[in-house]
């Protein structure tokens, strides 16, 4: 008898044999190689896949989007005093700055009221200095896409002393095209009269429309002579900031750090803090629909705990004989979680195919629009991919938990004493 047993549990329990039970419990008696227990649990995990991928690639494609059109509107970087004040020696700023090899262009900001005809819209208008803004700011430059100059142009001879550039969306509201006439009127009473204090007003004349790609921005932005801003905002020689483009956004925290010690008593931003509200919106966005979209996973946790605990219900005697032929607690538990890795490894291998498949379409293709022009944008980042993978696994492992405390209730000896 002992010898026998000696033998049995020399027999060599390898990890290779309990991978082969493992296969073989997934697969049961189907052709196919998983069994039908097995389907919703297969299928849920590639759904889960597929949609945490895609829906994340979608999401990262947005903000790249919007930090594109943001950063082409706003520019990359801003340098301004710390207190909020203007700034006066701007010419010096701008050229230690472009010392560094950047480009920068100074900006005064001011809130107005456009008039033409019966119709008037509130506006952010900026004042600048057009040869230098074109270098910081793409919208102003010609569009060869969705984004830029769309009529008319912004140079140094028809811009400097009278002209205006008007966000698409604002010359609607407007009604007004190239070559109308504009008036630009203060929202305070500051110049005195023989009839009291009146608002300034200035008169320009369109010279140019363009489009920024974000309605926010096309219906209330505008860009005037740096020299009429500065007498809307009583300033002598002033600016408010200077905006700074590297030409490289994706390091745009990394020039900061770089120019930062040049400038002290001067506050540097990149260009997330200019729309934050926006950007922090697209990134919570993102985090909550991977969340919802987790109880998927959940979903087809809840499956494949029912389908093991159902394997173990019915293969109790061959898991005892399994026992009585030397297979240890930890063997069987090492069967069990096999078995529910597998079947993760196929529903994240089917999953990373199908997202694969639906993003390279839609990023060769454009096949999904929204409104008809702008096309959904995606893109793919590694971390995701990791991300999902390792969520996925983790949750494969607690989902095995508790059909893993149901093999310590199976005593060998008693089930074949039943069945003798």
């Amino acid at each position: 008898m002992h010898s026998v047993k000696k033998n049995t549990a020399t027999m060599g329990i390898t990890s290779g044999s309990i991978r082969f039970l493992a296969w073989k419990y997934l697969a049961g008696r189907s052709r196919f190689g998983i069994g039908s227990g097995h389907l919703f649990t297969l299928l849920g995990i590639t759904l889960g896949v597929m949609a945490l991928i895609t829906v994340s690639s979608v999401m990262n494609g947005f903000r790249e989007d919007i930090s594109g059109r943001i950063i082409g509107t706003l520019s990359e970087m801003r340098l301004s005093s710390t207190d909020g004040s203007s700034l006066t020696d701007y010419d010096d700023i701008l050229a230690r700055i472009e010392a560094q090899g950047f480009q920068a262009a100074p900006v005064v900001r001011s809130e107005l009221l456009l008039k033409s005809g019966s119709r008037a819209m509130p506006a952010v208008c900026f004042g600048i200095d057009p040869a230098l803004q074109k270098e910081v700011s793409p919208v102003l430059r010609t569009a060869f896409g969705e984004e830029g100059v769309i009529s008319g142009a912004v140079d140094a001879a028809s811009f400097q002393d009278s002209g205006i550039a008007l966000g698409a969306g604002l010359a609607q509201e407007l009604g007004v095209y190239l070559d109308d006439e504009i008036q630009l009127i203060s929202p305070n009473f500051n110049i005195p009269t023989a009839f009291g204090l009146l608002p300034r007003v200035h008169k320009l004349r369109v010279v140019a429309i363009f489009a920024a790609g974000m309605p926010e921005y096309d219906q209330s932005f505008s860009y005037i002579p740096l020299k009429v801003a500065q007498s809307f905002s009583s300033y002598a020689d002033e600016i408010d900031y200077i905006e700074i483009s590297s030409g490289d956004p994706k390091n745009s925290r990394r020039h900061i750090s770089r120019l930062a010690p040049l400038f002290p008593g001067h506050r540097l931003e990149d260009w997330s803090a200019f729309d934050s509200s926006l950007y922090s919106a697209i990134r919570f966005e993102k985090y909550l629909m991977f969340v919802i979209l987790l109880f998927m996973f959940v979903i087809a946790g809840f499956n494949l705990t029912g389908s093991l605990l159902k394997i173990i219900t019915q293969k109790k005697r061959e898991l005892g004989l399994l026992k009585a032929l030397g297979y240890s607690d930890r063997d069987l538990r090492k069967l069990f979680l096999y078995q529910g890795f597998m079947l993760c490894s196929i529903g994240i291998v089917a999953g990373l195919i199908l997202s694969g498949i639906v993003l390279i379409i839609q990023d060769r293709t454009g096949l999904v629009r929204m409104g008809g022009a702008i096309v959904l944008p995606v893109k793919m980042q590694l971390a995701d991919y990791f991300l999902v993978i390792f969520v996925s696994y983790l949750l494969t492992y607690l989902s095995v938990q508790l059909p893993l405390r149901k093999l310590r209730d199976i005593n060998a000896v008693e089930l074949i004493r039943r069945n003798v």
